[in-house]
């Protein structure tokens, strides 16, 4: 499992360990105040070496939160998301008058975090973006403190979120994939193959030239740090 980096210090740690972490560099760096953020870890359920901390004011809406895992980790093609909190689905696009299903009906995401999770015993939820090549996130409320945005945003060493009101705090490091064949750093990876278990499916440039992946032609894309690696058309 990779360490990864606290953006509000620069040090590194492990998962777990930055979870500890984080609550006594924020409360070094980010001066206590009236308003509050919620600590939350993001984490990919089938890829677990992949894993963010963020912190996002309670009333942030799950809209505002799909915005960015989809413009920090997965978006590719414009594909459909949703949270499942508490057997509720919140989903993007939403539709009013979709036909109900089983159990209750989709809603919105245009809700505030806090609201959602009141009455919530486990504040553990998942997020799903693509239902056909579908990446899936467990993301966890590690913790709410009495830290101002402004207050952590300014105690940052390195500012990597693409929305205003998600705060990255700490990332996995890019894990390490070495070539299946010459055992080189790996710079791309090969689509069939990693849908095959038994397949090596990373590859340095040189061994990707003479790859034969079984299925008659090239699909590789290049190893990015992200859960979405490798899946769809995601570049990064």
């Amino acid at each position: 499992m990779p360490d990864g980096t606290c953006f509000l210090c620069g040090d590194s740690y492990t998962k777990r360990g930055m979870a500890r972490h984080l609550q006594s560099c924020l409360a070094d760096t980010a001066s206590s105040g009236e308003d509050s953020a919620a600590i939350i870890q993001i984490v990919g359920e089938h890829r677990p070496d992949y894993w963010l901390y963020v912190a996002i004011a309670p009333s942030t809406t799950l809209a505002t939160l799909d915005e960015f895992l989809r413009g920090f980790w997965v978006e590719c093609c414009g594909h459909l998301s949703a949270f499942t909190i508490d057997g509720v689905q919140y989903d993007r696009p939403h539709d009013e008058d979709a036909p109900a299903g089983f159990g209750p009906p989709p809603q919105s995401m245009d809700v505030p975090l806090d609201e959602v999770l009141e009455n919530v015993d486990d504040a553990t939820f998942g997020y799903e973006y693509d239902f056909g090549t579908t990446t899936a996130l467990s993301v966890s409320v590690v913790e709410t403190g009495s830290w101002g945005d402004d207050a952590i945003a300014s105690s940052l060493v390195k500012d990597v979120s693409p929305v205003e009101n998600v705060i990255v705090l700490a990332r996995n490091e890019q894990p390490e994939r070495t070539c299946a064949d010459c055992g080189d750093q790996a710079t791309v990876v090969c689509q069939p193959c990693l849908r095959d278990p038994d397949a090596g499916a990373y590859f340095c440039e040189s061994c990707a030239d003479a790859h034969d992946d079984g299925e008659g032609y090239h699909a590789f894309l290049p190893v990015v740090n992200s859960p979405r690696s490798g899946v769809c058309g995601y570049r990064g």
